[in-house]
């Protein structure tokens, strides 16, 4: 692989290195008690009740309780206290609406990732801003400290703490998602299969070693340590353990399936979002879908799966907004 020093336009990246390199993911496992009245409903919210868009693209819970969504060219919006907060650059200097990803780090900014490099938002509403001509659409920051940017078609962003290094190749050059997984391995989903970095050397996993199909789109790593892989084709959904590659049959009836996202909820069921076949749900021993249903899912097509600080499940939309799932009180 080609290896070049990443450049952004801002001149330097030291400001960059310190809130990112502080970014880490956490997990939530205590859950404030619902109201049993509430428990095993779905609510729809949309444009109608203070949405930017309804195209819900990504969803993420911050470390202050904050349910933060992206929309397709809407920008970004926050939701907290019942109330929608929304970020355009027609209101904010978001460097752009194209948003791809969304994290925080412990000092609670909002990283960004746009279609012209990453956005900032502090606690105290201010906005740095890191322009690029890169496309992001993911980033990671490892426990080992790294951190990793995936692009459309530039490859991917490494910064193992003296400076940004770009490794392009053309085969893999468009990264979609990245993960870590319990033993620090980094995976990043590409569109032409995985490529797994183990901290001394890469290597490369596709349809020729069980993968369903070549595009990965989603990574999810869940509290029983296993890394599940979803892609955009094949009938089966795959996750790795320390036995190797397990398949899921996904149930829809037809030769493919395409996965946009997948996550764990507070009771361990794994959820999986689809294009045109609605939810399927896995709970260790069967699956169940849901498709559209007055008064539950309005379509088929989910895009984002999220989580709030309840631990009930938001489902993002192609075209209709985001539905909340108050899961029952077990």
């Amino acid at each position: 692989m080609r290896k070049t020093k990443f450049l952004m336009n801002s001149g330097t990246i030291a400001g960059i290195i310190l809130f990112l390199l502080i970014t880490a993911s956490c997990e939530r496992t205590d859950y404030e008690i619902l109201d049993p009245a509430s428990a095993g409903t779905w609510t729809l919210f949309d444009t109608n009740d203070g949405l930017p868009g309804n195209t819900v693209t990504d969803i993420r819970l911050d470390r202050k309780d904050n349910l933060w969504m992206t929309f397709a060219g809407q920008g970004i919006a926050r939701y907290s206290d019942g109330a929608w907060t929304s970020y355009k650059t027609t209101n904010s200097l978001l460097l752009s609406n194209i948003v791809s990803c969304i994290a925080d780090d412990s000092e609670g900014r909002i990283i960004i990732g746009t279609a012209l490099g990453l956005s900032v938002l502090s606690e105290t509403n201010t906005w740095d801003s890191y322009l690029d001509p890169v496309i992001i659409t993911a980033v990671k920051v490892a426990s080992d400290g790294s951190f990793w940017i995936g692009t459309a078609e530039q490859g991917f962003y490494v910064n193992t703490g003296s400076g940004f290094v770009n490794t392009y190749n053309v085969l893999y050059k468009t990264v979609n998602v990245i993960e870590e997984d319990a033993s620090g391995n980094i995976w990043l989903g590409t569109d032409n299969g995985l490529i797994k970095w183990d901290g001394t050397t890469y290597s490369y996993i596709n349809r020729l070693n069980g993968l369903p199909d070549n595009k990965i789109s989603a990574l999810h790593k869940d509290r029983q340590n296993r890394l599940w892989v979803g892609t955009r084709g094949g009938k089966t959904v795959s996750w790795f353990d320390s036995k190797g590659l397990h398949q899921l049959p996904l149930l829809n009836g037809k030769d493919s399936c395409l996965v946009n996202d997948i996550f764990q909820d507070r009771s361990g069921n794994i959820w999986i979002a689809t294009t045109s076949d609605g939810l399927i749900k896995y709970d260790g021993i069967i699956s169940h879908t849901y498709k559209v249903e007055p008064g539950k899912l309005p379509e088929n097509t989910i895009l984002s799966i999220g989580e709030d600080k309840y631990g009930s499940l938001w489902f993002g939309l192609a075209s209709k907004g985001v539905v909340r799932y108050t899961l029952p009180i077990n």
